[in-house]
């Protein structure tokens, strides 16, 4: 099994969270500038 399989399965709630804290930061993002732009 490749390296990175067996980290990710060390380490999937670490992952998980990472990607969910980097799509809450990305979906502020995205609301901002809808917010921003809309006259």
């Amino acid at each position: 099994m490749p390296a990175w399989i067996v980290w990710l399965t060390e380490h999937w709630f670490a992952v998980l969270l990472l990607i969910g804290v980097i799509a809450a930061i990305l979906y502020v993002i995205t609301n901002f500038n809808h917010l921003f732009y809309k006259e």
